[in-house]
């Protein structure tokens, strides 16, 4: 890690704590999956975005789905190493408040044998209060999103 790289400290602290399983979740102010990718990098585990690699091959069906096939396909991520997680929120939105806090916790709670860091952008505010599996990124602790950057996200 860089100097430049201080953003990432409170990351790999969280990452540390973990032993290298279980999940946490990351709530960002904002979507960055530039940052995302470079998280995954910098802990040294896969990138998938979930929208992208699950959800768009089911077109309009994608909406239909349940969130235990979000587990299922999280569960395969853990058992193949473990994976940073980008893009869940696609699925969450087509849940209630009660269902996504349900499964917040749940996956918190789950002992996935790899680690799984999800990146929330919409609904950070609804994860579980207090739980040390969750980290609250604040806007002056990320290094600025550059114009080109911008435009493509």
């Amino acid at each position: 890690m860089h100097k430049t790289d201080a953003w990432l400290k409170p990351i790999l602290d969280l990452v540390s704590t973990q032993g290298g399983r279980g999940g946490a979740l990351l709530a960002f102010p904002e979507y960055r999956p530039d940052l995302a990718k470079a998280i995954a990098h910098e802990v040294g585990i896969r990138f998938y975005d979930f929208r992208a690699e699950t959800m768009a091959p089911k077109g309009f069906q994608a909406g239909a789905m349940g969130l235990d096939e979000l587990d299922a396909v999280l569960a395969d991520l853990a058992a193949q190493g473990g994976a940073l997680v980008l893009n869940v929120e696609a699925l969450l939105s087509t849940k209630s408040s009660e269902e996504r806090r349900a499964w917040m916790q749940g996956f918190l709670r789950r002992d996935w044998p790899g680690l799984l860091l999800v990146p929330l952008a919409l609904y950070g505010h609804e994860a579980p209060v207090g739980n040390e599996r969750v980290l609250y990124l604040e806007p002056g602790d990320l290094p600025a999103q550059g114009l080109i950057n911008r435009l493509a996200n």
